[in-house]
């Protein structure tokens, strides 16, 4: 059975390819145990398909309830968007590359939506 319920809070909102995502922070049940950081929130990434086309309206902040199903999938991400991601504390210079070319294969878990509830937040 791959079965999700999740309910939490929209952090980040991003598009791509006609899906709308969204990364929800998710807190803990008192009685399940904190992360190995202390941390008691799972940052979950959301997949509504076809979200961006459909013109489904998220907004950071917005608490969130979603009933979806578990999904993984291989990608490949290039230097030059880890890098902007990573938001690197030195200059990083690539010499004899260009970062758009140096790519690393990646993969993620995301939640894909069937359902959903969104409350707008203050």
């Amino acid at each position: 059975m791959n079965e999700v319920h999740i309910s939490g809070r929209v952090m980040k909102v991003w598009d791509f390819r006609g899906d709308r995502f969204a990364r929800v922070s998710v807190p803990r049940d008192g009685d399940r145990p904190p992360k190995e950081d202390g941390d008691r929130f799972d940052y979950i990434t959301v997949r509504f398909l076809g979200g961006r086309d459909r013109g489904l309206e998220i907004r950071v902040g917005d608490d969130i309830e979603v009933h979806g199903f578990l999904q993984s999938r291989d990608y490949a991400e290039s230097l030059a968007d880890f890098l902007k991601d990573a938001r690197p504390q030195v200059e990083v210079r690539v010499e004899k590359a260009d970062p758009e070319e140096v790519r690393a294969g990646r993969a993620t878990t995301e939640v894909v939506a069937e359902r959903w509830r969104i409350r707008r937040g203050g």
